[in-house]
């Protein structure tokens, strides 16, 4: 199943709904201004598509970083959840803090010298 052509066809169908969404009968509501009007008919509304289109993208990326941060936290909770991973993690960890540490305490010429 192809899900970006379906995620196109679905985007392609809400664009093309919004129009006449937002299209509003005035005259059959309060009295609006002449002004209001005419600023209402000069809306390009394929400026609005755009903006709309660009502000669903960002919500669509934040969703999916979201479920992404989530899925890694559960993945890094089940390797920790086993004790040899545990002490494997924490070896290699201390392995690296004596290295950097190593390195603090050595003068210019002994880190140039690796």
């Amino acid at each position: 199943m192809d899900t970006d052509r379906i995620q196109q066809a679905v985007e392609n169908a809400f664009i093309k709904i919004i129009p006449d969404a937002l299209k509003i009968n005035y005259d059959s509501k309060i009295d609006v201004s002449p002004e209001f009007k005419k600023a209402y008919a000069k809306i390009n509304f394929e400026k609005v598509h755009a903006l709309i289109t660009a502000l669903l993208e960002e919500e669509l990326a934040q969703k999916i970083v979201n479920k992404v941060i989530t899925e890694m936290g559960t993945d890094i909770k089940t390797l920790m959840s086993n004790a040899t991973v545990r002490d494997d993690l924490r070896f290699l960890l201390r392995k690296g803090v004596e290295s950097i540490m190593e390195k603090v305490k050595a003068t210019p010429a002994e880190i140039e010298q690796g």
